[in-house]
């Protein structure tokens, strides 16, 4: 069994689990900061920007939530001091308490480099599944010369709100395919999809031959079995990052984007993978070179159809906003291009965010405006059949002078609340480290009902941002060049204020027991955590992360 080693630990863990929760009023707070106690010298120090980078969250079912983040530190191996960028996941009670004093290790492994994608995702039961890419291989076996496409093998978790690890401790995984920095998962119904992007030339674990360079996915059943004996291959590596993102549709089907030679395209499968329309349909004739379809908008009708926003360049620097209605049955409500947001080509407007009501039937779009002389926060907003419901070049809703601010406006998102209104964020940014936040609800018409400016000074990054019937929720890092850097947590409730009613009984909710971090952690052979060790074969994770094997 290998060894776990936790080389960072929030010096403040304790106090701020016990302070942690969502906000009163208009100021942020801050899940936990920057700093870690070194387990050699036992001093506290501060990690900046490796520490707590690249966090994640996602909202539960019971209206909790998972944020997920990664570290990079150092690792002794055979006497060697080498890289090791491990993945921490917390969950927050419906208050904005952590569960558990101690954040959930989920993997600690080796590794050549921190750069690697890793998805979030929550399952139906309110589990979190997790995947990551790291260095598989056993320390004791690691030659001197540890080379960089060994430090990313895929892995994907499923671990409860209890923190049992439902698919063992070390996930399902897949080292044969020792070269894939590139990990993500979707969830539809009960089934997990696990994709991830391979680089591995020089193996071939499939029996025709084939190599394992591309774009992979496999199907994990809710138990962890899987349904195929091996990933199968989605796509070739063309060279850029992958453009593959799935939504749920009807009938256990799912709707897969992803971009080819022909341009955008969208493919309804079914369990098997096998296409429910015959053949994809292109959506976007504009062929994406290196442009990941990934980083775009996608939002699902709830009757097996979806609308999806994206940018397409045209030439000399500039872009515009396109949008697509797609179906369930693949027709599409915008034409065979889409349409464009701001019904025109002579300006420059560029990234995009995108959400659906399904009662009402309509899109709304928010997108970035550079004008000649100023930069706009543009809105527009579209029926099913492809009408203009706000102004045909896009209805502003924020502007600045150029000339005496350069810096553009940051886009958040936008989402349905109510009947018909819309809640649209953004940042209002000065300079690089001065900038705020800005939320407010919209009545259909376009008609501003309430604006509310969210902290100063911020620096933000890896904004999560969720629109819920009760409440608005942001949570993102604070760079380490900040006034107060570290992981925060905000919420605003969608009528304005900062005292949120939530519509199902509170004692609907069973909240989660916070662990002991002083104690050590037991776990089942399979990785099902218990509060003391069972009669047969026990696993053991001490405070500092050590794991040793115990038979009682």
């Amino acid at each position: 069994m290998k060894r776990l080693y936790l080389l960072f630990f929030i010096a403040t863990a304790g106090t701020l689990s016990a302070l942690a929760q969502w906000n009163t009023n208009a100021t942020p707070k801050l899940l936990f900061g920057l700093e870690y106690t070194d387990p050699e010298t036992g001093q506290v120090r501060t990690g900046g920007d490796y520490y707590a980078c690249d966090p994640m969250a996602v909202r539960t079912p019971d209206k909790k939530t998972w944020i997920a983040w990664k570290t990079w530190g150092k690792k002794e191996v055979n006497g060697i001091k080498r890289d090791a960028v491990r993945t921490y996941l917390q969950l927050l009670d419906r208050d904005g308490k952590p569960q558990f004093d101690e954040p959930i290790m989920v993997n600690d492994y080796i590794t050549t480099s921190w750069w690697s994608k890793y998805g979030l995702q929550v399952a139906a039961d309110g589990s979190a599944i997790v995947t990551v890419a790291d260095g598989r291989a056993e320390e004791a076996d690691l030659p001197d010369d540890y080379i960089h496409a060994d430090g990313f093998q895929p892995a994907i978790y499923k671990i409860d709100q209890e923190g049992n690890f439902l698919w063992g401790l070390d996930g399902v995984q897949y080292p044969e395919y020792h070269n894939a920095p590139y990990t993500n998962c979707y969830v539809v119904g009960e089934d997990t999809y696990f994709l991830f992007l391979s680089l591995t030339e020089d193996s071939s674990p499939s029996e025709e031959g084939d190599m394992t360079t591309g774009m992979f996915i496999q199907r994990i059943n809710d138990d962890g079995t899987t349904a195929w004996e091996k990933p199968r291959k989605w796509a070739d590596w063309t060279g850029s990052m992958p453009t593959v993102q799935i939504v749920p549709s009807t009938d256990g089907d799912l709707l897969l984007f992803d971009a080819s030679p022909d341009g955008a395209r969208v493919h309804r499968l079914n369990r098997e993978l096998e296409e429910v329309w015959g053949e994809p349909v292109t959506y976007d004739p504009y062929k994406y070179d290196g442009y990941a379809l990934d980083q775009y908008s996608i939002a699902i009708d709830g009757e097996g159809g979806a609308a999806v926003a994206f940018v397409r360049p045209m030439g000399n620097f500039t872009h515009n906003i396109r949008v697509q209605y797609i179906g369930a049955d693949g027709s599409l409500g915008f034409g065979l291009e889409g349409l464009d947001c701001a019904n025109t080509e002579d300006n420059d407007y560029d990234y995009s965010n995108l959400s659906l009501n399904p009662k009402t039937k309509e899109i709304l779009v928010d997108f970035e405006s550079q004008m000649p002389e100023t930069y706009d926060v543009m809105l527009q907003k579209f029926s099913f059949d492809g009408e203009y419901l706000f102004p045909e070049l896009g209805l502003s809703i924020a502007a600045k002078d150029r000339a005496t601010n350069p810096y553009a406006y940051g886009r958040i998102g936008n989402g349905p609340v109510g009947d018909s209104d819309w809640i649209v964020a953004y940042r209002d940014v000065s300079s690089y480290v001065n900038s705020s936040f800005v939320i407010r609800r919209y009545d259909k018409d376009g008609k501003r009902l309430w604006t509310k400016t969210i902290g100063r000074d911020l620096m933000p990054t890896d904004i999560n941002f969720f629109v819920e019937e009760e409440a608005v929720y942001l949570i993102y890092r604070e760079e380490s060049g900040a006034k107060e850097p570290g992981i925060k947590i905000f919420r605003i409730g969608s009528d304005g204020t900062y005292n949120v009613t939530y519509n199902d009984e509170q004692d609907a909710i069973q909240d989660v027991k916070q662990t002991n971090a002083t104690a050590p952690q037991y776990f089942t052979a399979d990785g099902k955590r218990v509060a003391q060790p069972q009669r047969g074969l026990n696993i053991v994770r001490q405070q500092d992360g050590t794991v040793r094997k115990q038979l009682q």
